[in-house]
């Protein structure tokens, strides 16, 4: 079993709604998919989300422990380190 998808409880980005007020749509990350993100215009040519695990899985690999977080790899070769107390992960095969 592996991560396949983590959502952010209590974060997000702020949107404006219909009626004008505004409100926070949960981020959201999936083994596979683009990485949706404010500010992106979103022509096909976004960052892919190509590995989710927790942070000190990977100590000893160039990498710093990191107890308590989540460690979601994109395409475009970045990392970026979640708080795990802030994220609901998604197991599957």
């Amino acid at each position: 079993m592996k991560i396949v998808s983590l959502q952010s409880v209590g974060l997000g980005d702020i949107e404006p709604g219909i009626d004008g007020r505004v409100f926070a749509k949960p981020v959201y990350y999936e083994v596979g998919e683009m990485v949706a993100k404010f500010g992106y215009r979103m022509t096909g040519n976004e960052p892919k989300v190509t590995e989710i695990g927790f942070g000190d899985m990977y100590h000893g690999m160039e990498l710093p422990k990191q107890e308590g977080t989540y460690f979601v790899y994109t395409s475009d070769g970045h990392i970026r380190v979640l708080p795990a107390d802030k994220y609901i992960a998604e197991w599957g095969e």
